[in-house]
């Protein structure tokens, strides 16, 4: 696209896919213990309960930490609905899903191709820890990793993506956000970003604290990966 220089990319629900990670983690500790859950629930669960933390957090309610931290105290919370979650290393249960995210099938492929013409980068709120060991894991290859953990800001907050193109050197109308998600696009459009929707098989309620917009104009609508490239000039 004219102009563009440099895509960030969303990555928890846009490239990895989260929330089957999370449904297969709590089946297998669900199976050791020969006990019973409702693996998709506790996804939705805990996605929400993070957020919920999120905005707390991003509104100076709570004390700053990263998503690892809120994944974490996202669980204790969920203890009373869960049981399973009682009587588990609840630590090992937040790294063995968040730093080792199922990716996406054509994400890494179409991430190298953009990166022959622009700069790709992550935006994300998720750790840095967990971006890092993630694409490792998935072979997903970045021209480098902004998690909001270190900017001082958490998306939705303006301020994330402003500092965010700086970091790079760049004007807001010289990148592109791309996601999965209309609240992140739309909030990233306010800051002055371009913006490219790209569609993903698993839907990501992502309500709590990315509000998502009454009407949508994104620059580039894409419905997978492929596309997404293709509209993108490469």
């Amino acid at each position: 696209m004219e102009g563009v220089k440099a895509l960030f990319f969303d990555v928890g629900g846009t490239v990895f896919d989260w929330k089957n990670t999370a449904k297969e983690q709590i089946e297998a500790l669900a199976r050791k213990r020969d006990q019973a859950v409702d693996s998709d629930r506790f996804a939705q669960t805990w996605r929400s309960e993070m957020f919920k933390i999120h905005t707390q957090v991003r509104q100076g309610n709570l004390p700053w930490m990263n998503s690892d931290e809120m994944h974490l105290q996202a669980l204790e919370n969920m203890t009373a609905e869960f049981p399973l979650l009682a009587d588990i290393d609840r630590p090992s249960l937040v790294a063995s899903t968040w730093h080792h995210l199922n990716v996406f099938a054509g994400a890494p492929e179409a991430i190298n191709r953009l990166r022959n013409r622009y700069t790709v980068v992550v935006l994300t709120i998720l750790s840095w820890e967990s971006i890092v060991s993630s694409s490792k894991g998935a072979r997903v290859q970045w021209d480098g990793i902004l998690s909001c953990e270190f900017l001082g800001y958490y998306k939705p907050s303006l301020q994330a993506y402003l500092k965010a193109t700086r970091l790079l050197g760049l004007k807001p109308s010289e990148s592109m956000m791309v996601a999965a998600h209309e609240g992140d696009l739309a909030a990233a459009q306010s800051a002055g970003l371009h913006t490219a929707y790209v569609n993903v098989p698993e839907e990501d309620n992502m309500a709590e604290g990315f509000d998502p917009p009454s009407e949508t104009n994104f620059d580039i609508e894409a419905q997978d990966f492929e596309a997404l490239c293709q509209k993108l000039g490469v």
